[in-house]
């Protein structure tokens, strides 16, 4: 996963808003810190993306949300 395609993923699975808020707000026990922290400190995007979805609760199917095309995405968020 690509840093860029983190920030795809926050905003198809959380929406813009919701998403940028857990990001930057949300502690990560497992990340010792929030996302933007983690990427900060040069944490693996996709380590950081599956830690987002375990504490938010998310379908874990998202975790591969980036391997999804556009129209996949849509389908997989309704």
């Amino acid at each position: 996963m690509k840093v860029s395609e983190f920030w795809e993923g926050v905003d198809a699975v959380f929406g813009a808003t919701l998403g940028r808020s857990y990001t930057s707000d949300l502690y990560l026990t497992s990340l010792r810190g929030t996302c933007e922290e983690a990427l900060d400190r040069g944490v693996a995007p996709q380590e950081v993306w599956d830690a987002l979805v375990d504490e938010a609760g998310v379908d874990p199917s998202m975790k591969w949300i980036h391997r999804l095309d556009q129209k996949e995405r849509r389908r997989s968020r309704s």
